[in-house]
């Protein structure tokens, strides 16, 4: 395999979530959280559905950041599956969501394109959208296995910085795949 046909992105110790949010037939805005088995874990995060000002869908991992940090899952876990949230809850674990992919944007679907342009999209979309609570994924810039390898060994010396203790693994995908 020839490592210049993909690109590789830092996986984080959160959940992977699926962002979507739109207006629906009434005019009535709509923003939704699920996680990969597809529940709804909306509910749980009611601080990150308001930064969602967006219509389409983003595909993402649901993190805790306090002071511009990731934390940890076992951090994450202390919001996961409340059925009452606290504004103390939400000062003390504020919901953030690293974005991945986009799936759709407004009323296109972007599933069908390969991931390259749907990365370009992605970044566009993150700048049009700028909100504290919604990032975009780093890529891990490598040209051989052996230096994909020794960045996944090693994160903080290969881009992750700080949060380098949150990076649990590498996600590669080919950069001509659709989603």
């Amino acid at each position: 395999l020839d490592p210049a046909d993909f690109r590789a992105e830092w996986k984080w110790d959160g959940i992977r979530v699926q962002a979507s949010a739109g207006i629906n037939e009434r005019g009535e805005r709509i923003v939704r959280l699920y996680s990969r088995t597809g529940e709804d874990i909306s509910k749980s995060f009611p601080d990150l559905l308001e930064s969602l000002n967006f219509n389409g869908s983003l595909d993402g991992e649901l993190l805790i950041l306090r002071g511009g940090r990731v934390q940890s899952f076992n951090v994450l876990q202390q919001r996961l599956n409340r059925k009452a949230v606290t504004p103390k809850l939400v000062s003390e674990f504020p919901a953030h969501l690293r974005a991945y992919d986009l799936l759709v944007d407004g009323h296109d679907d972007l599933r069908d394109l390969p991931f390259e342009e749907r990365r370009r999209r992605l970044q566009a979309f993150i700048a049009r959208h700028k909100h504290p609570r919604l990032d975009l994924s780093q890529l891990v810039p490598f040209k051989s296995w052996d230096q994909l390898a020794a960045a996944r060994a090693d994160p903080a010396s290969a881009g992750a910085g700080e949060d380098a203790d949150a990076v649990e693994g590498i996600m590669i995908k080919r950069r001509d795949a659709p989603y």
